[in-house]
């Protein structure tokens, strides 16, 4: 059966079609094309794919029945003839083509011509198209429901784990605390400090060890300028 036979267009619109988006139609109401902005994201995407690959096309603001009916097909996983439509779109190509409009099919058509031992290789040639990136896509494809282009989305943040409390000061507190009460219950078998110290490990905070290791150069210089006085 044709894609175009028992064609429900009220499904089609709302398949391939953004809220409010529909066929721009004749006076007699019948479906002509849907213009590009009318459609979603999905239908775009597969739009510039079918141009590029399987139904080429120049024309890029609206989009006729026969190729809306398509996408409609692809995008609702139906059953379709794609080597028909490829020789049908080589057929109206090769009828109705100008010398001004790019020749669709490039690659097949030279493959074909391979096969049937036909010098390719000499020009006239074929330049490249723009490959279908996510740049791309991303430029022309992605829009809201508004019909405004959106931004690309955004990289996740990284959140940083803020610096943990300075812990030295607890740890100083709870040393002066055993010394108060070594000193006030002799009789009593307190830990040491060294013991203390050694059992207890906590984690020094960067700033304040730094600080102490300046204090501690310091203490050794004017130890060493001390006894260099004494010898004189």
């Amino acid at each position: 059966m044709s894609m175009m036979e028992g064609v429900d267009y009220e499904d089609v619109e709302r398949t391939l079609c953004v809220p409010e988006g529909h066929f721009q139609r004749n006076r007699s109401g019948a479906p002509i094309h849907i213009i590009r902005l009318h459609l979603t994201p999905l239908a775009k995407y597969w739009m510039a794919f079918s141009h590029a690959n399987i139904q080429p096309c120049s024309h890029v603001s609206d989009i006729t029945v026969q190729r809306a009916i398509f996408l409609y097909c692809v995008l609702r996983g139906l059953n379709i003839n794609i080597g028909q439509v490829t020789a049908d779109e080589i057929q109206s190509c090769a009828r109705g083509a100008s010398s001004k409009a790019p020749l669709g099919h490039p690659s097949l058509i030279t493959h074909l011509c391979e096969a049937a031992c036909i010098d390719v290789s000499r020009p006239p040639l074929e330049h490249l198209r723009k490959e279908l990136d996510a740049a791309y896509f991303t430029h022309y494809c992605v829009v809201d429901e508004s019909g405004h282009p959106t931004p690309p989305p955004q990289q996740p943040r990284v959140h940083r784990r803020a610096p943990p409390p300075a812990q030295e000061p607890v740890h100083e507190g709870r040393a002066g605390a055993i010394r108060t009460l070594t000193s006030a219950f002799p009789e009593r078998q307190f830990i040491s400090q060294e013991d203390f110290a050694t059992r207890v490990a906590w984690s020094a905070d960067p700033a304040q060890e730094c600080g102490r290791a300046k204090v501690a150069e310091a203490s050794a210089m004017d130890e060493e300028d001390e006894e260099s006085d004494d010898d004189e």
